[in-house]
């Protein structure tokens, strides 16, 4: 098992979660493959330049993301895809940021980097071979809430095994829940509110 310092998570060889507890009001815990990146003399990644989005408000938000877009705008929250690092072998993530309020001024600082998969159908960089199928919405995705939702499968040495990632986006910071072997919240997903992010083709991370 891998696990990312300050997240309270592990991830096992392709991507299984093993859940722990948030490590503070807005910890975020992410359901995909921890990677570590050593800073070696002759080969360094370069950090992404820090881009800006606009909000639907004409605020700023800063990502210090490559190649960023604005997914959606839910309750005071962004939600972000994009990459910490150009020329690297990083995929595209999800990135959640709290928005602030409008009395704060008329940027919005750089929020939290924690990384979530980007949905879709994932082989082995090694191997080629299919390891993971994940599905993502976001919306009023759980009990007329906002939220966003992880609908994944992982192949293991005895077939494919299903879990379920859900993040709450409460006024008080993030709520996390996590099922293993089961997907009770895919009844949300008929919500029209909900809405599918479509999924992209790509390679684990090494």
């Amino acid at each position: 098992m891998t696990a990312l310092p300050n997240h309270g998570v592990a991830r096992s060889q392709y991507g299984k979660l093993s859940p722990a507890a948030p490590t503070g009001p807005v910890a975020i815990t992410l359901p995909m493959k921890a990677v570590s990146i050593f800073p070696l003399l002759f080969l360094l990644p370069l950090f992404a330049v820090a881009e800006t989005l606009q909000l639907s408000d004409q605020r700023v938000l800063h990502t210090d993301l490559a190649e960023a877009r604005l997914v959606s705008e839910l309750d005071g929250y962004a939600i972000v895809a994009g990459r910490s690092c150009i020329d690297c072998d990083e995929n595209t993530s999800i990135y959640i940021h709290r928005i602030a309020p409008p009395d704060n001024g008329g940027e919005e600082g750089v929020s939290t980097t924690e990384r979530y998969t980007y949905p879709g159908k994932y082989v082995d960089y090694q191997s080629k071979e299919l390891v993971e199928k994940t599905r993502m919405f976001y919306g009023r995705c759980y009990e007329n809430r906002p939220a966003l939702l992880w609908l994944s499968e992982y192949r293991e040495d005895s077939g494919w095994v299903k879990s379920e990632y859900l993040i709450v986006l409460g006024e008080d910071g993030l709520e996390h829940r996590y099922n293993e072997n089961r997907q009770p919240s895919v009844y949300y997903i008929e919500n029209e509110r909900c809405k599918e992010l479509p999924g992209i083709a790509a390679e684990t991370e090494p």
